[in-house]
């Protein structure tokens, strides 16, 4: 049974992946960690996930000497500054659920992953993979007369825009069908209340045809469920860097 540390656990998907791990019984919740100064912060795990759990909410990531894999749900920025060179110290596995890394922020992750097993995903939806796998089948038949709007609505506390989900939709596509433009791709990002996340793909060519696909979280719970699956399988990897691509080719069929 594995040993999961969550790192930025009062975030919105940490507190979703602190609340459905600890009702697992195949993993173990081993250390909810939060930033320094976080209120939560000396309190249990129960403040955030509910529960009963006695679970300490703590707020160094070097404490967590005994965990198997860290599941990192905080910022590119707190990542950057204040986590690599933990990871790379601890030498445990490592789940990345954060978005908008700069170029030079994945040079320094693929150098990492020589030393760790590394999963990035900007989403871990597991029916969000599948929706661009069809995406990727359809782009392959479009005419090249064809615009591509991908309309991705998500909270108005969402940090980032365009999102890590609508960035690699768009890379999908181009990569599926390489005579498509990059131009030809464009992104609107749309922010308000408390969406979970939606992703629309919009395919409309020259002869009067429109042809959409859309997927809809309605909760945190996928990426959450999804986060912690994928930890199970990075856990038993080599080292190496993986995404989604590599954990769903070893789904079984049907």
């Amino acid at each position: 049974m594995i040993r999961i540390a969550i790192v930025g656990c009062t975030g919105n998907l940490g507190r979703a992946i602190l609340k459905n791990g600890l009702r697992r019984n195949d993993i173990v919740i081993s250390h909810a960690i939060a930033r320094k100064g976080n209120p939560f912060v000396g309190q249990t795990a129960s403040a955030l996930a509910g529960g009963e759990s006695n679970l300490p909410v703590i707020d160094e990531i070097e404490a967590a000497t005994d965990c198997d894999l860290f599941i990192d749900c905080t910022n590119a920025e707190s990542f950057r500054k204040d986590s690599y060179s933990k990871y790379e110290k601890m030498g445990k596995a490592l789940v990345i659920a954060t978005t908008a890394f700069s170029p030079e922020d994945m040079e320094k992750i693929s150098q990492l992953a020589a030393k760790i097993p590394v999963f990035m995903a900007g989403n871990f939806s597991v029916a969000l993979h599948d929706f661009i796998e069809t995406l990727k089948w359809y782009a392959k038949k479009i005419s090249l007369d064809t615009d591509i709007q991908i309309v991705e609505h998500h909270h108005n506390q969402k940090k980032d825009a365009p999102s890590g989900t609508a960035l690699m939709i768009k890379s999908a596509l181009l990569d599926a069908n390489q005579k498509i433009s990059s131009e030809k791709v464009n992104i609107c990002s749309i922010r308000g209340g408390t969406i979970f996340g939606e992703h629309e793909v919009i395919f409309a060519n020259c002869r009067d045809e429109v042809v959409t696909f859309r997927h809809q979280a309605a909760s945190r719970e996928p990426f959450a469920d999804g986060a912690i699956e994928v930890s199970l399988w990075t856990a038993k990897q080599a080292n190496g860097l993986y995404h989604m691509d590599d954990f769903h080719s070893c789904l079984p069929s049907g």
